[in-house]
């Protein structure tokens, strides 16, 4: 099983830095196709729960969301009917009116379920996916696309003169990869006292515990290629591990809930699309967040 993860990963890791590296369009590419993938598992998912989501309005609805956010990421590279929308939304947002559109549009649906108890159910777990997806993905896109003050996501950062957008995606993928690394060998090796054994039976306290060290290792290297005082590391490990493992933990209470062991089964050793990017869903908006409101940094 390490085996099939490690050579699974020394594929698709240079496939994911090569699109960082590329940057636009590769990079919104990358994750819209990460998006579309992860929005049919997760319907699978809720589908093998009873929840009874309407597949295709959840999909399209879903995509939509996403990506309107994805949009508002590139907003300085875009142009045409793009430019309009993102102009004419500015206030509320985009992302925000798509996904008030999909909201309405899911309890529309919703309505045709002869018992009301259940359209519920299908509205607001239905809302609660495209959200999930639909509106944190897209901070994965964000991230590429930070600012330094008074620059742009291409002015150089860092020791090595990285265009800051590279630099923040390079560290969002440092620490939570590092965190997942540290967190699946420390639990191997050391672990024995169960984190939250009614969720995810499997992580430890020990592998919390070594994942945050490793975060907080890989956050010290990214800081470095941002351009950002070294104490930044001490808050960005523990802050986007925490995060990561969070995210980890919400997508093995969904599986939970639909008695599912995996996602899906597209990534030998790993399971589906949603079991690997389950971390950047929760650790993407926490470093962002850091980004624009801590470090100072824009989009």
């Amino acid at each position: 099983m390490l085996r099939t993860r490690m050579l699974t990963a020394a594929i698709l890791g240079p496939i994911v830095v090569a699109a960082v590296l590329l940057g636009e369009p590769w990079l919104s590419l990358l994750v819209g196709c990460v998006v579309f993938l992860s929005l049919v598992e997760l319907i699978a998912l809720l589908d093998a729960g009873g929840f009874e989501p309407p597949q295709v309005v959840a999909l399209g609805a879903g995509f939509a969301v996403a990506a309107a956010g994805i949009v508002a990421a590139n907003s300085a590279n875009v142009g045409g009917l793009a430019s309009t929308l993102l102009r004419v939304t500015q206030v509320p947002g985009l992302a925000t009116l798509t996904f008030a559109a999909a909201v309405l549009l899911v309890g529309v649906v919703a309505f045709t379920r002869e018992d009301p108890r259940r359209g519920f159910v299908t509205w607001s777990v239905t809302a609660f996916g495209i959200a999930y997806i639909g509106l944190l993905a897209p901070f994965m896109a964000v991230v590429a696309h930070l600012a330094p003050p008074g620059g742009s996501a291409a002015s150089p950062v860092g020791i090595l003169g990285l265009r800051s957008g590279v630099a923040w995606a390079l560290l969002l993928l440092l620490v939570v990869w590092g965190y997942d690394t540290g967190a699946y060998l420390t639990g191997r090796w050391l672990g024995r006292r169960r984190l939250i054994d009614h969720i995810s039976p499997s992580k430890t306290v020990e592998g919390l515990a070594g994942g945050l060290v490793t975060a907080t290792m890989a956050a010290g290297i990214g800081t470095l290629l941002v351009g950002l005082p070294a104490w930044h590391a001490l808050v960005i490990g523990p802050a986007v591990g925490l995060a990561a493992q969070g995210g980890d933990l919400a997508e093995s209470m969904l599986k939970r809930a639909a008695d599912r062991k995996e996602s899906g089964f597209l990534i030998p050793g790993h399971g589906g699309v949603l079991d690997r990017v389950d971390s950047f869903l929760f650790a993407a908006p926490v470093l962002a967040g850091f980004a624009l409101l801590v470090a100072g940094f824009g989009l």
